[in-house]
């Protein structure tokens, strides 16, 4: 009898350091997996400690340089150059990002999502005429509530694209030159019915 329990017990022994051999590989296992997950960071990424501006004042000058509320900043290497990454959002959604040496303030680019839409997009600063008076332009020549404002260059001549829309809904486009304020063009909804209308009578007659 006491063979048997002696065996018994030699067994529950064992039993109990497998499980505690098994539950120190379990914890090994997530401690290991916990600090690799910690591992998986960007590696371009930098401690604010190792350069020169805080975020603050790089968030200071990057609102300095384009409108908008502060959406998100990063500290990064980009070509062993210490730069912070300031995500402005404008009141119209549009968003520009901002990128600020981290050590001597200096302002390195400026990208705006209409930049990176359209190529043909200028800024303001280049031309003669201000979005407000090529509005008062457009409005003189169509009636309309200002729906969108567009400035661009179209073979090579800068332009604002005023979008008017009257009570009744129909849209009439005005293009001012963006420097002299001549009315380049004015086309509306109604002009488009009727050109779509004289070329299906032309087709009709051409059937006859």
């Amino acid at each position: 009898m006491q063979s048997n329990s002696r065996k018994i017990i030699g067994g529950a022994v064992v039993a109990i350091a497998l499980l505690a051999v098994v539950g120190s590989g379990v914890a090994f296992a997530q401690g290991s997996g916990s600090s690799l997950v910690s591992d998986v960071d960007d590696d371009d990424s930098i401690p604010e400690s190792n350069v020169t501006l805080s975020e603050q004042e790089a968030i200071d000058i990057a609102t300095a340089e384009a409108n908008g509320t502060v959406n998100e900043v990063e500290l990064e290497n980009e070509d062993s150059v210490p730069v912070y990454k300031i995500k402005l959002v404008a009141t119209s959604g549009s968003e520009t990002e901002v990128a600020v040496h981290a050590d001597d303030g200096t302002v390195l680019e400026t990208e705006s999502e209409d930049e990176e839409m359209d190529e043909d997009s200028i800024s303001e600063s280049n031309v003669s005429l201000t979005e407000q008076e090529a509005i008062d332009i457009a409005t003189a020549e169509a009636n309309g509530t200002v729906d969108e404002v567009e400035l661009e260059t179209e073979d090579g001549a800068p332009v604002y694209e005023v979008e008017l829309v009257t009570a009744n809904g129909s849209e009439t486009e005005v293009a001012v030159h963006a420097d002299d304020g001549t009315v380049l063009e004015t086309e509306s909804e109604a002009d488009e019915d009727e050109e779509a209308d004289g070329e299906d009578e032309y087709e009709d007659s051409d059937d006859e």
